[in-house]
């Protein structure tokens, strides 16, 4: 996930030649009026702002505010028929449209990228993406490469770097490739390192520990300036001193990270406070505080449904082989998921958290019937559950529809939203006029009919998840089931996708179960939380209960890892 942007010292000759300004050498990186457009749309209008030595500052924004793109003109990786003006200056070297393979070493840029799953190379182990960099930007033999390599997998928390080393990309936890990207960002020694949504993929305990890392080894007299890019002004205030507020391409509103939540000067930056603080814990602890009296009266853990279970997971388990280290090796099984039992009545609300490989995907998927259960039965409607033919499962489809975590790679490009819509509806033989029932389901997600000959690419992120949404509501199921469906939204985007998802729910008496890293977003939504760890279930209870008295050290530590903006924050928010 992180790619290291810099010169390979081969000028060419129609190559536009990096030149110094007076001494700057306080200032990382200062962007002054810039401008980019793409086929005549403006989408960056002069923007403005500077990252000092010594400095982490963020870019905030909400989806398509410019924060990506204007990080892209910083490494140099604008895309060919891009129109950039005004100016980039890193380390006082002008670099606005020299590209990063054209750049001098003083003016080389590290970039670590929200997916590190595509950012790494599968095909060659870890310890040769790390050496690679050392040897080449340092000058080391390749035995001190190696050793250099182990010393920096281990000080970003690698756990037995010599073993993590020798892995591929493809063989470790999401936490695990984005601690390898930061240090192969810190292996080139460069003076500013840009982080494009490093931790948005990421569980609470692992987005803990990446920022942990990047606290430690950005902003120091030896470690580089960061631009951290994010739309989470609850990660910003754990990490960052100083912000950026963007939208629509233009600057609102920079300075202290503080001042900017004491007084903002933009609606947008107090709709963006406003929307930080309700995607915190802290809202839904008041919320459950006050219903105290109530949750002591609720059942605890271990109690099914009062009447016939809509789903029940009856010790179903799963397990998958290991790879071979040698053709000798004996073969060797992982654990995902231990004998589990599960019930959820109809039209109950429940969210399941974990960290990575906790098993909550994997009961997902069995769910789902994708994968069948080693152990164990899954029933649904007391009919039992497994993977089968179209036609054998077509009245499960009926009442239970799939909402996924990247509808992009769900949704066929050269469909419209009509016919992506109608879709289920014709795949499943549900009788009624089709029509009626697309425009019923695309106004239940607030899209009208303006989006029914709209392809997917020219759809937001937003606009994506709700259409996403809305093919799995068109045929009217019993159950959702739900894998991480805000995970990649900014944070109004992501209230309003939850306000959907209740409103269905409360309307049509829809059960939801929502697999999830982000406990927030399921107390606001869902009445049960099951906590998972290490493949089996270890607590399970109404979420109030889970969030006021969690009786299992794996949910303290979920709720300890969660990002907080400060008491001083906090109090402003409120005044906001």
């Amino acid at each position: 996930m992180i790619v290291i942007m810099y010169g390979d010292h081969a000028e060419l000759a129609d190559a536009p030649t990096p030149h110094r300004t007076a001494d700057t050498a306080s200032i990382g990186l200062e962007v002054t009026d810039l401008t980019i457009a793409i086929g005549g749309r403006p989408l960056v209008k002069g923007v403005s702002f500077q990252v000092e030595t010594g400095q982490r500052v963020c870019l905030l924004g909400e989806s398509g505010s410019g924060k990506s793109l204007t990080a892209a003109a910083v490494l140099g990786r604008l895309p060919a028929h891009a129109v950039a003006g005004g100016s980039i200056r890193v380390n006082g070297i002008e670099v606005l449209n020299t590209p990063s393979s054209k750049r001098p070493d003083e003016a080389r840029v590290a970039m670590v990228f929200q997916d590190s799953a595509v950012a790494l190379n599968p095909l060659v182990r870890m310890r040769e993406q790390l050496v690679e960099p050392l040897r080449r930007h340092r000058g080391l033999s390749r035995a001190d490469a190696l050793s250099a390599a182990v010393e920096l997998a281990d000080s970003v928390g690698l756990p037995d770097p010599q073993h993590v080393l020798n892995r591929f990309s493809g063989e470790l936890s999401g936490g695990q490739r984005q601690r390898v990207c930061i240090a192969l960002a810190l292996a080139c020694t460069t003076r500013m390192m840009v982080a494009d949504e490093p931790t948005s993929a990421l569980d609470v305990v692992t987005q803990k520990r990446v920022l942990d890392v990047l606290r430690r080894y950005t902003a120091g007299r030896q470690t580089p300036a960061l631009l951290f890019i994010t739309h989470d002004f609850a990660v910003a205030s754990e990490l960052c001193s100083h912000a950026v507020v963007m939208k629509d391409g233009r600057t609102l509103e920079r300075g202290e990270l503080g001042t900017i939540f004491s007084a903002p000067e933009s609606p947008f930056t107090r709709e963006l406070i406003r929307a930080a603080r309700a995607a915190t814990i802290g809202p839904h602890l008041d919320r459950l505080a006050r219903q105290e009296a109530e949750v002591e009266n609720l059942p605890d853990a271990g109690v099914g449904p009062a009447g016939s279970p809509f789903y029940d997971l009856d010790e179903v388990s799963r397990e998958y082989g290991v790879p071979r280290k040698s053709l000798f090796d004996r073969p060797r099984k992982l654990v995902a998921l231990q004998p589990t039992k599960l019930q959820i009545a109809p039209g109950e609300r429940i969210g399941i958290v974990g960290v990575s490989g906790s098993g909550k995907t994997t009961m997902l998927r069995l769910m789902l019937a994708l994968e069948a259960a080693d152990t164990g039965v899954v029933r649904c409607d007391s009919r039992e559950v497994a993977p089968a033919s179209v036609r054998e499962l077509k009245w499960y489809r009926r009442k239970v529809q799939y909402v996924p975590q990247d509808p992009a790679s769900t949704l066929h490009p050269l469909m419209t939203v009509g016919q992506l819509v109608e879709e289920p509806l014709v795949r499943l033989g549900v009788p009624g006029d089709h029509r009626e029932m697309i425009r019923e389901a695309l106004q239940a997600v607030n899209l009208d009919d303006t989006f029914l000959s709209r392809r997917a690419n020219e759809l937001s992120g937003g606009q994506a998840q709700r259409l996403a949404l809305a093919r799995a509501i068109a045929t009217r199921p019993d159950f959702l089931l739900a894998d991480e469906p805000v995970s990649g939204l900014d944070l109004p985007m992501r209230e309003q996708i939850v306000a959907l998802l209740r409103r269905i729910s409360e309307e049509r008496g829809t059960g939801i179960a929502v697999v999830s890293h982000d406990i927030s977003m399921i107390a606001s939504l869902c009445e049960r939380t099951v906590v998972m760890h290490g493949g089996e279930v270890v607590e399970d209870r109404p979420t109030g209960r889970v969030l006021l008295s969690p009786a299992h050290p794996r949910t303290r530590e979920l709720l300890d890892a969660i990002p907080a903006l400060s008491l001083q924050d906090e109090a402003q928010l409120l005044t906001a």
